[in-house]
């Protein structure tokens, strides 16, 4: 990395400049010499704040077809070899940790209301439009079809490689029943195969883990609508489920021990097929999804058919019902709109399937409640189609992707206001996935038959995700299905054991994970390579991972610390020196050129000055007389003190971090001059009884913080805390947020952040104040 620039080696003012540039403010005098006679004047009290209403959230938004981003292009190919009406699956086949596109055929079928059609081929492309290999033979006659194609791209057998799975009939022979069949992912050469447990039991193929193993290792099967069979990963049997199916059956851990539940239509089963509750309704599940939607761990399934229920998943009990609509056909819940409390959950209602009939989106609040509902002009289309689509705009946001929206509609990315923000190709089917690894997700637009293209919100490079590591395959991508159905990440890390590198005594690494951001882990030995984990307690399929740093604190390199009382003049020759709370120092503080204060809640009786020094922290701390802080070099951080006497501060130059100038009570004058970047307040305005003049004439409310979040970090995921596997790499990070996200696919127990840079301010380590990782149950 190329050295950041440098603030460390600045020249100080001569003294005859700071008398000048004292004088010159305002008629404010530089502080009287120690034992002086102040006079104090009155204090002036700020008006009080007037405290805006809330803004609400009108139940109807209007839906503008302004674009605001233009998708860019990222890479389009010919699919055409792969034959009409295929579809594609995501998935890394090459095992070079870049997603590659599996082309899925199904054979025609004339109807395919009651019985969908078995795969005739798969064909696979690099994203480069290589085509790879190809299984099965093209059915000439392929075409669009109605119900989920039995195919998809998962690490069956766990060795961390994946192959794809399909269910097809042995030599392209339509008279013969389907076999489940199994194939390398980098060759398409046929691994082995099984017998179906019914003729039927090929219109959805469903991974879980039912076994409590580390990954998804067991295989669910469904008819069109009656039945459900459970298999081992050699096919066996392992129990059998009739029931009103829905058409999408999702698993998911609700009771944490390892083994997923799983929701099959209006029937919730235990990993042994048990019965454990069932939902009353009409009609069947079109769509479900799993969240903790109040952000209480307590986890909810969403069901859409004649109504969308929220019901407490590990109970059923029934939270909540909106039956104000006539057809759920889709749910799906995120954060997409972030200032509601909770998650929203997003739908599509098809309200009228007439020929003159129409359908619209709909969004619900945490409570069940619409907060919008579209109401489209266009009669006569009811078949659109959306998709929740994550941190297109880079801001990490819940986004909604709507196609196939016919007479003329366009196809869309927006936001949880329903405001159009990108706008794609009307005659594209679309899907998503993050094939750039930069934890943006890109949109693929498909034409059967014809074409693959990737579009992307600004530049992307494909090449970035060729790591060499395997990449495992997401669970939505494993668990592909046209219907929605789905679960959001949830928080794994919360109160699980920590390990470090080093840490400060009263500051483990268990503090990151205690939902607390304001305590913190701090390596105690300084300087980069320090690392901090975290223990899930088993494999999970990860999503991300949220950091919060702690800001630098400078009583953590205390040298000295000042205890109770201190009598006479206390001198700063070097070093840290700490003034504890409760300290109380009768007599003038000096702190001299290169060393540091650091005081809270102290008392000084007598003048504070500081020149040259590198570092000045005081916070809530009475200085009886004036105080002068005069070229620093570092950091000078002013909050919430009472001074009796004028404060100057002129000349400080603390590079990418401003003075923090906030909340203090000043009874003399306030004169500020030649510090570079100039003062800002984080919090309530300074009360100052004198002349504020100069850059504190009126201290701006601004980010006190600069680049004191300037951390270089790399993410690491593990199965076994030995061999580690980078999902997130941000040694050249450009952040400067205390709390920064990303996105990756990652599979393991342990997570691992070590720091590889420390922000250009003084006494900077690394720390973590808080780690939120995300997965999937």
């Amino acid at each position: 990395m190329s050295p950041k620039p440098s603030s460390r080696h600045l020249r100080l003012p001569g003294a005859g400049a700071v008398l000048a540039l004292l004088v010159a403010l305002a008629g404010v005098a530089p502080a009287a010499p120690a034992g002086a006679a102040q006079i104090e004047p009155t204090v002036v009290i700020e008006p009080t704040v007037v405290i805006e209403p809330t803004v609400v959230i009108e139940p109807t938004v209007v839906i503008e077809p302004t674009v605001v981003i233009e998708p860019t292009v990222v890479t389009s190919f010919d699919t055409g070899a792969a034959g009409g009406g295929a579809r594609p699956l995501l998935g890394d086949v090459t095992g070079d940790g870049r997603l590659d596109v599996v082309m899925m055929q199904p054979h025609y079928i004339a109807d395919d209301r009651y019985e969908g059609a078995l795969v005739a081929a798969l064909t696979a492309y690099d994203l480069d439009g290589r085509l790879l290999w190809q299984a099965g033979a093209v059915d000439p006659r392929g075409r669009n079809n109605g119900s989920d194609i039995p195919a998809q791209v998962h690490d069956v057998d766990g060795d961390g490689d994946n192959e794809v799975v399909a269910v097809m009939h042995p030599g392209g022979d339509t008279t013969a029943e389907g076999r489940f069949m199994i194939f390398d992912g980098r060759t398409g050469r046929l691994v082995r195969d099984f017998a179906l447990p019914d003729r039927l039991a090929h219109d959805a193929i469903i991974f879980a883990n039912l076994s409590g193993g580390n990954t998804a290792r067991e295989i669910v099967l469904k008819d069109r609508y009656e039945t459900a069979w459970a298999l081992d990963d050699q096919g066996n049997l392992l129990w059998t489920h009739r029931g009103n199916t829905g058409h999408y059956p999702w698993p998911y851990d609700f009771t944490g021990d390892g083994r997923q539940e799983i929701m099959i239509g209006y029937d919730m089963l235990s990993p042994d097929g048990d019965l454990l509750w069932q939902h009353r309704g009409g009609g069947h599940a079109d769509t479900m999804w799993m969240a903790d939607i109040t952000g209480d761990d307590d986890l909810e399934l969403i069901l859409g058919g004649d109504a969308a229920v929220a019901h407490d998943g590990r109970t059923g009990a029934e939270i909540w019902r909106n039956a104000d609509i006539v057809e759920t056909q889709n749910i799906m819940t995120g954060d997409y709109l972030p200032d509601l409390p909770g998650l929203e959950s997003l739908g599509l209602d098809r309200i009228d399937r007439s020929a003159q009939g129409y359908d619209g989106l709909f969004l619900l609040d945490v409570d069940g409640r619409h907060v919008w509902r579209e109401a489209r002009e266009t009669r006569g289309c009811w078949g659109s189609i959306p998709e929740p689509i994550h941190n297109w705009t880079g801001d990490y946001s819940d986004l909604i992707m709507v196609w196939n929206r016919g007479c003329g509609e366009p196809t869309t990315i927006m936001n949880g206001a329903g405001d159009v923000i990108s706008t794609l190709d009307p005659a594209a089917r679309l899907w998503h996935a993050d094939f750039c690894g930069d934890d943006r997700e890109e949109v693929i637009e498909y034409i059967q038959g014809r074409s693959v293209t990737i579009r992307s919100n600004g530049p992307c490079d494909l090449a970035a995700k060729v790591t060499g590591h395997p990449l495992p395959q997401a669970k939505r991508l494993h668990n592909y299905t046209r219907y929605t159905a789905g679960d959001s990440p949830v928080t794994l890390s919360a109160g699980r054991p920590t390990a470090t590198s080093s840490a400060l005594p009263d500051q483990p690494g268990a503090l990151a994970v205690d939902g607390d951001p304001g305590t913190a882990w701090r390596a105690a030995a300084t300087g980069t390579g320090q690392s901090w984990q975290v223990d899930l307690g088993r494999w999970y399929t990860l999503t991300g991972i949220q950091l919060t740093f702690p800001a630098t604190d400078l009583r953590a390199a205390c040298t000295r610390t000042v205890t109770g009382r201190h009598t006479g003049p206390l001198t700063v020759p070097a070093g840290v020196t700490c003034l504890a709370a409760g300290a109380t120092v009768t007599g003038p503080v000096t702190v001299l050129p290169g060393a540091s204060l650091a005081a809270t809640d102290a008392t000084v009786t007598g003048p504070v000055s500081a020149l040259g020094a590198r570092s000045v922290q005081l916070t809530g701390v009475r200085v009886t007389g004036p105080l002068s802080v005069v070229g620093t070099t570092g950091r000078v951080v002013l909050t919430g003190n009472q001074v009796t006497g004028p404060v100057t501060l002129v000349g400080n130059r603390t590079g990418g971090t401003p003075l923090v100038v906030s909340g203090n009570g000043v009874r003399g004058g306030l004169a500020c001059a030649g510090n570079q970047p100039a003062p800002v307040r984080d919090g309530e305005p300074n009360s100052v009884a004198g002349p504020a003049a100069g850059q504190c004439a009126d201290v701006p409310a601004g980010d006190p913080h600069g680049a004191e979040f300037g951390y270089g970090y790399l993410v690491e995921t593990s199965t076994d805390a030995q061999h580690w596997v980078p999902v997130l790499d941000r040694t050249d990070n450009a952040l400067t947020t205390a709390t920064q996200r990303g996105l990756f696919t990652g599979l393991g127990r342990y997570v691992r952040v070590t720091v590889t840079d420390l922000p250009e301010v003084p006494y900077a380590r690394a720390g973590l104040a808080e780690v939120t990782v995300l997965g999937n149950r």
